[in-house]
């Protein structure tokens, strides 16, 4: 999904998807780590608030729907209605450049294990605070307090239908870098600066 406006990232005269980290845009590294990955087809979806990225896609020759940009949930069912699926969907958002193929593969058997039509991946809170990492949202479960990832997998057969999920809660600190503002892009480059991480996507 690389359709959003990005509006809380501020004037910084690139599309948010096109913002460089490592030397390639963000949306390059999340396409490279599903085409590693046992998903089947990658489908990138912008929209009219992302121009830009809708023509890198072209010139990436990266499979492409331009979706109407009435917002991410709408976006990604019409898209999956556009496309005519009926299988289970990984949707994943294009501004997390750390995510890698081995952490998709283990999000995807998982989704084989479990009875319920879709699969959210979520962080305990607590782990953000260890990092020194401030998210952006933060949802209670019970006693748990837990940040979305923007990974899901949903049952594309019922596209209108508001779908019962399992939650995947993991502790993976490529997710922790979902880059919506400066400040998270700058926490990011200085983050691999300072320890050397590497990205295995």
């Amino acid at each position: 999904m690389a359709g959003g406006k990005g509006e809380r990232l501020g004037p910084v005269g690139v599309e948010k998807s096109l913002l460089e980290f490592a030397g390639k845009p963000l949306v390059a590294h999340v396409v490279a780590a599903l085409i590693k990955s046992q998903i089947e087809r990658v489908v990138m979806v912008t929209s009219p608030h992302t121009p830009c990225t809708t023509h890198w896609a072209r010139n990436s020759c990266v499979p492409l729907l331009v979706a109407p940009g009435q917002g991410y949930i709408h976006d990604y069912r019409w898209a999956m209605k556009r496309l005519g699926l009926n299988d289970p969907v990984l949707i994943i958002s294009a501004d997390l450049p750390m995510i890698n193929h081995q952490l998709i593969d283990k999000i995807i058997e998982h989704y084989a294990r479990v009875e319920s039509p879709a699969l959210g991946v979520y962080l305990p809170s607590k782990f953000f605070d260890e990092a020194d990492v401030s998210p952006d949202l933060v949802l209670r479960a019970g006693a748990k307090l837990l940040v979305p990832s923007g990974i899901n997998i949903v049952d594309a057969s019922l596209p209108d239908q508001t779908q019962q999920e399992t939650m995947l809660v993991i502790h993976d600190e490529s997710l922790l870098y979902n880059i919506n503002k400066k400040s998270d892009l700058k926490r990011l480059n200085r983050r691999v600066g300072e320890s050397g991480l590497a990205k295995q996507g």
